[in-house]
Parts: structure tokens; sequence; C-alpha cells
């Protein structure tokens, strides 16, 4: 399906005739940007995306829908509340990692990205610690136990919150601090101080 930019325009209504239209839309934006992020999860995000487009272009009465198209459903009653307002007006209920008040489209975007990152559950409350350990040792496996264990430890010590955690594994996967701030929805600072601590953290337990 072709998205229609014109119909995501500041300036729409949103209206009971429209609100379908306008979830299937937001809903595909919301998936295509998060395929962006997704890494490891790039083949799952993928498929959730066709399915999506599937279940838009294809979809017969008699058809049960996928599990892609719970993401239109959420978006529907993310637009309902704002009903006989413009796409482009003020969000009260949500703001940028600046305190500004987000627009109504980019809140149900961001709101189905928090959504599909629950569902996919991308970031694990715990640490995996054997994808940390592949990463700072840069080799593909270490056969020597003790030397596993030793790099163990040192993964606790640079890595201590789950924060962390997600900030680790985008700048491993080559993510900008700017795009990582806007992506975890935190301030540009917080991440920068972070990745320092990485490194103050390296050089005292590993040099």
């Amino acid at each position: 399906m072709k998205e229609k930019v014109g119909i995501l325009n500041d300036n729409i209504v949103i209206s009971l005739d429209n609100l379908e239209e306008l979830s299937k839309i937001i809903a595909l934006s919301a998936i295509k940007g998060f395929k962006r992020y997704s890494f490891n999860l790039i083949a799952k995000a993928e498929k959730l995306h066709k399915q999506l487009q599937y279940d838009i272009c294809y979809h017969k009465p008699l058809e049960v829908y996928s599990d892609a198209y719970d993401l239109v459903q959420e978006a529907s009653l993310f637009l309902c509340k704002y009903i006989g307002q413009k796409l482009g007006d003020v969000c009260l209920s949500s703001k940028s990692k600046f305190g500004i008040q987000d627009n109504i489209r980019y809140a149900c975007i961001r709101t189905l990205q928090i959504y599909l990152r629950k569902e996919f559950k991308y970031v694990n409350n715990t640490t995996d610690e054997e994808e940390c350990f592949n990463i700072l040792s840069n080799t593909p496996k270490l056969k020597d136990e003790e030397d596993y264990s030793k790099i163990k430890q040192i993964v606790k010590k640079i890595i201590q919150t789950k924060l962390e955690a997600e900030i680790f594994h985008y700048f491993y996967n080559g993510v900008t601090p700017k795009l990582v701030a806007e992506f975890l929805q935190i301030s540009t600072d917080k991440v920068y101080k972070r990745r320092r601590k990485f490194k103050d953290r390296y050089l005292m337990y590993c040099i």
C-alpha cells in the first residue's frame, strides 16, 4: 500500500469518517519507523509490517485480522480522544524529551512505538551478559571458563541499570547519541553522561 502523505497533514481534522483511514496510515508509519531501530528483531518487525499491509490492502470480510492490526486499533483508541481536533494540534498528554508538547500525530506514532517495544519485549529487564561479553571481547567465544567469568564481572561493573543496558545496546549498533536520546525519550546530556560512565568504569575495572 502506497502511503498517502497528504492524509497526515497537520491541518487534517480528526473525525469519525476518517478515523479508520488515519489509524491505518499512522500504524504503518509507526512500524516503519520502529523497523529502523529493531536490530536483532528486524525479521519479526518486517513480518509484522507485511501482515499489517496485507490486513489493510487485501483483508476479506470473513477473514480474521492478524495481530498486526492491533496497531490500527490502538491508533484509533488514541485518536478517538481528539475527535474534532487537527493532527497538528498540541497533544497535552504527551511531551518530547525536551519538555515540549508533541502534536497529536507524532504523539500517536510514539504511543504505537512504545506499544511495539513492549510487545516485542525489545529491552530485557536484565542485561544479556553473554551478548555483552562477545561485544567487549570482540571474539566469537572464549573457551577459557576463567576468562569468561572475568568478562562477566566486567560487564556487571560497566552496565548497572536497565537504562544503561539500553544505551549500550544502541551504541554498539552504531546509533548516534541524538537518536538514542530520541528513541529512549531522554535528554542527549543524559546519553553522553552514561557513555562517559561506561568509559570510566571500563578504565577502572579493565585496564
